[in-house]
């Protein structure tokens, strides 16, 4: 089965795509590591969205097999 961006996270009306929750647990992550916290809210944002992206991208390869 494809993981879709943009399908529900959860099965709640209106809630989280997986793409915005996987992002989010990614920031969470990086915003635990104090050594993090000298790089700007930008980067941190957009290193999440990439690690969401990368996460979505391996698991629809391991589908394909």
């Amino acid at each position: 089965m494809k993981t879709e961006p943009n399908d529900q996270a959860f099965a709640t009306p209106n809630g989280l795509t997986k793409r915005e929750y996987f992002a989010a647990l990614a920031m969470q992550g990086m915003l635990a590591n104090e050594n993090s916290w000298h790089v700007s809210e930008y980067t941190i944002a957009q290193a999440a969205i990439g690690q969401a992206d990368a996460l979505i991208n391996e698991l629809n390869k391991e589908n394909q097999q």
